[in-house]
């Protein structure tokens, strides 16, 4: 099975997050990589992985994949509340990925973490998913 499966998967997860009215109306932007300026809170996706789990008859690809989302506010709540958003639309969601079958995303983790600089403070929340999808037909 081909590694490329995880650009079929980045396809997906954007189309929902984007697709999604409260994230886009809360959100400046959901990006791949936010562009320079853009502004805060945004949303982007992150590092993704693929490991081969084949089964019994078919191949399969077990994909882990993160999603960003950032914020300037000074408390964490604004940062929590997105990932909340994000994992209501992620979280469980079985997704169409053309040419496999796919089973329910699973959220691995979600944390926070604060960036200080001189002059700002950021926080940016990371969701941690996985997905196991199998070559359909």
């Amino acid at each position: 099975m081909s590694a490329l499966v995880t650009d079929k998967l980045q396809q997906a997860v954007f189309a929902l997050l984007t697709a999604d009215e409260t994230l886009s109306l809360k959100t400046k932007g959901i990006y791949d990589v936010p562009p320079a300026g853009s502004g805060f809170p945004v949303a982007s996706l992150g590092e993704t992985s693929a490991k081969a789990s084949p089964v019994k008859d078919r191949d399969g690809v077990t994909v882990s994949f993160s999603v960003s989302l950032w914020s300037s506010e000074p408390s964490q709540m604004q940062v929590k509340e997105l990932i909340a958003d994000a994992d209501r639309v992620l979280g469980g969601r079985t997704l169409d990925v053309m040419g496999f079958d796919c089973l329910p995303v699973r959220l691995l983790n979600a944390s926070i973490i604060r960036q200080l600089s001189a002059t700002d403070i950021l926080h940016r929340g990371q969701l941690n998913y996985s997905v196991q999808l199998f070559e359909n037909g």
